[in-house]
């Protein structure tokens, strides 16, 4: 593997500078998840994937911050790859409008990857525009009919929006501020950017959800934070930001969108019920990572031998060649020996090969002819029932290894 360092670790609190840091899980060294390449024998930078929490604030984080320019000038996750996602962005825009009381408003996307979710805004009249890092994701957004800044959003490009259009009424991030590094300008700018009777709506994966059914394999470097309810809010918070309300989302198999505003307001009562429960649950207290790490490490050898004694027979293909998948398949020490080909429906990544792990990925249709006979391993396992209705749709008949939630299962043909 290569030797180019390609990160630096961090020694106090990313949100606090807190230097009291304990360790939760640590995933060895590992490429960056989403370092695909065409030539297998291409060198790898590697990085350490460790995970720690802060005594201080609470936050779960990354020891090491790759280098952002790394991971995401170039990305390679497509927004409308995923049914699930487009059909979640209707639900998404509608719960958003209705707690505005203005029309036609202005929304700004943060990291708008190919403009999926702001298409069902300006589908309803508001004025939209986004903002994403990945060049070649944004120049299409943007001949697709929505605006598209290719810029990592800060403290700056906010000051650029507002010099260039007008002050948005809705800024949204999705899914993204669990992944910067500039995360004080990023929740400064979005807090400077909005208008004063404005909503700031943000994505993430829910750490309850992460820590309850084992999503280790939601972390990679790419994910620097692991926000809990108090932690975000207290990020938040120090640019006069408050959370009021909060709506579910499916995406990376349980998320929440957290909704601010620049005035204090009741917690209305879904969030209000959240908030208990997270208390109850210990959630920012180091036991329940503690347990998270050591339930994370057994769950990983226990899918290394079942897929192992499933490749004694027949090499699996596996489906979704996802970032969680890499740390996923990295850490239980899955390879090509186990796994002949990863299925990806997104054209982007086919005929290129996996990190760490060597497994060339091919399109869904390549993917059904070489499933014939053989069996199936779903790195994609948040998108469970849709994949699985599309390939008994499609006529496959084989087990399905089901990592998780929780645990390993197979799902069995019915016919």
């Amino acid at each position: 593997m290569s030797k180019e360092k390609i990160y630096y670790e961090i020694k106090e609190c990313r949100i606090c500078d807190s230097d009291k840091l304990q360790e939760v899980l640590d995933l060895g060294e590992q490429p960056p998840a989403n370092s695909l390449r065409a030539n297998v024998n291409e060198d790898l930078p590697m990085a350490p994937l460790k995970l720690v929490q802060c005594e201080n604030c609470s936050t779960v984080q990354l020891t090491a911050t790759v280098d952002p320019k790394y991971l995401f000038s170039k990305y390679v996750w497509v927004t409308a790859t995923s049914k699930t996602a487009r059909e979640y962005s209707e639900y998404y825009a509608s719960e958003v409008l209705k707690r505005l009381s203005v029309g036609n408003p202005f929304v700004v996307e943060v990291a708008s990857n190919d403009g999926t979710f702001l298409s069902k805004f300006k589908s309803r009249g508001c004025g939209v525009l986004g903002v994403d890092p990945a060049k070649n994701i944004a120049e299409k957004a943007t001949q697709d009919g929505i605006p598209t800044l290719a810029e990592f959003f800060n403290e700056e490009v906010s000051k650029k929006i507002l010099a260039e259009y007008q002050r948005p009424n809705v800024v949204m991030a999705r899914n993204v501020i669990p992944h910067v590094e500039e995360i004080h300008s990023i929740a400064k700018g979005m807090s400077e950017l909005v208008e004063a009777e404005g909503l700031v709506v943000v994505e993430f994966h829910y750490a309850d959800i992460i820590a309850k059914e084992l999503h280790y394999d939601s972390i990679y470097h790419e994910h620097l934070f692991y926000f809990s309810l108090k932690s975000i809010n207290h990020l938040f918070e120090k640019y006069g930001l408050y959370s009021f309300d909060a709506f579910s989302s499916p995406i990376s198999g349980g998320s929440i969108a957290l909704i601010f505003s620049k005035e204090r307001k009741n917690h209305q009562p879904y969030l209000k019920d959240l908030l208990i429960k997270e208390e109850k649950s210990g959630l920012n207290h180091i036991d329940t990572w503690k347990k998270f790490g050591v339930e994370a490490t057994q769950h990983a050898v226990e899918l290394k031998s079942i897929v192992s004694n499933y490749a004694k027979e027949n090499r699996l293909i596996a489906y979704g060649a996802s970032a969680r998948s890499s740390t996923m398949l990295n850490f239980a020490q899955i390879s090509n020996n186990e796994i002949e080909y990863v299925i990806d429906k997104n054209p982007i990544k086919q005929n290129l090969y996996t990190p760490g792990t060597n497994i060339k990925i091919i399109s869904y249709e390549e993917g059904l002819r070489q499933l014939k006979g053989k069996h199936l391993l779903l790195l994609a396992w948040n998108f469970e029932q849709e994949v699985i209705a599309d390939l008994r749709a499609d006529g496959f008949t084989g087990d399905i290894i089901v990592p998780l939630p929780n645990k390993v299962r197979v799902v069995r043909s019915k016919s």
